[in-house]
């Protein structure tokens, strides 16, 4: 899962990751992946964060390892030595560039290419359009916004999601009898 972030008007910024914290006092940071593939922090040699309302930097990365037992990591920084310097990053995030995005499979869909498709029934009448995407640890749950404005509930699964244009914007879907009732 990714958000969209811009840098600048040519080059498109995808959030990865945040800083949530600072981890003792040697400047090292706490990271949370916000992302379907945390292990490819281990590889990083660099990572670009950005603060709200700041321009992005660039750090060199000393080391990244993952915290036993929970889903973040330890990050040691070039430059960042203290718990003081660490906390003035606390909430920065971590962003990548559109190319450096991993790759996916046929049929897979970045969550910035899903959230705010049109979503039509198998005859074309229009539904509403994705506002949100709920993680549930089964499947993943579209919210929809209806023309009326009512948010319902769609199961991201096969036998209800029939096709995705991701190009075009939209979205068909069959909804089981008595889901939106």
């Amino acid at each position: 899962m990714s958000k969209k972030k811009s840098d600048g008007p040519s080059e498109r910024r995808y959030e990865i990751g945040k800083i949530v914290g600072v981890h003792g006092i040697g400047g090292d940071l706490t990271l949370l992946p916000q992302t379907d593939f945390p292990a490819r922090f281990e590889g990083m040699e660099t990572l670009d964060l950005t603060l709200p309302g700041k321009p992005m930097r660039s750090y060199k990365v000393r080391s990244i390892k993952p915290y036993e037992g929970k889903k973040t990591f330890f990050v040691s920084l070039e430059g960042i030595t203290d718990r003081d310097a660490a906390e003035a990053l606390r909430g920065a995030s971590v962003t990548v560039a559109e190319d450096e995005r991993v790759e996916l499979e046929e049929g897979e869909y970045w969550l910035d290419e899903i959230i705010g498709l049109e979503v039509f029934d198998e005859v074309g009448a229009k539904l509403g359009e994705i506002t949100e995407v709920l993680f549930t640890g089964a499947n993943d749950v579209y919210i929809v916004k209806t023309p009326e404005g009512a948010l319902k509930a769609l199961p991201a699964v096969d036998e209800v999601i029939k096709s995705v244009e991701a190009a075009n914007g939209s979205m068909t879907v069959n909804i089981p009898e008595g889901l939106w009732e």
